[in-house]
């Protein structure tokens, strides 16, 4: 199982439905099971920093599979903390994995609504849609 084009461009456009009716400008953007980008959007209106943050929640979200909110509180841990040091990872609400038939096939990152909750939201509806 991989993550197709299709799939990348749906979760990217449920993210954006979701946060336009929210009236929140984000980042989404959307990695492998590798972290690698497979798709990205930058919302008119949102901050220039929401594009690496985006990024570095997806990440941190396939790198561990799960949801960013379960890690926020282990991000301290010297291993969290190379992750985040050497791969860029960022362990803050907004970061959702990508499961398919059990696999984490990528995740996806969103940033620039204001707080973490409303990230997460928008990264569920991303899914769910």
């Amino acid at each position: 199982m991989s993550l197709t084009t299709q799939k990348t461009k749906q979760i990217i456009d449920a993210a954006e439905a979701k946060s336009t009716a929210m009236g929140f400008p984000v980042s989404i953007c959307v990695v492998d099971e590798n972290g690698l980008m497979k798709g990205f959007l930058k919302m008119d209106g949102a901050w220039f920093t929401t594009n690496d943050i985006a990024l570095g929640k997806a990440k941190a979200a396939a790198g561990t599979k799960s949801s960013t909110a379960d890690s926020v509180e282990r991000a301290g841990r010297p291993v969290f903390q190379y992750q985040l040091i050497h791969m860029g990872a960022i362990f803050a609400q907004g970061g959702e994995p990508i499961i398919e038939d059990g696999c984490c096939i990528g995740a996806v990152g969103v940033s620039g609504a204001p707080g973490g909750p409303l990230d997460e939201e928008i990264a569920r509806a991303a899914l769910a849609g």
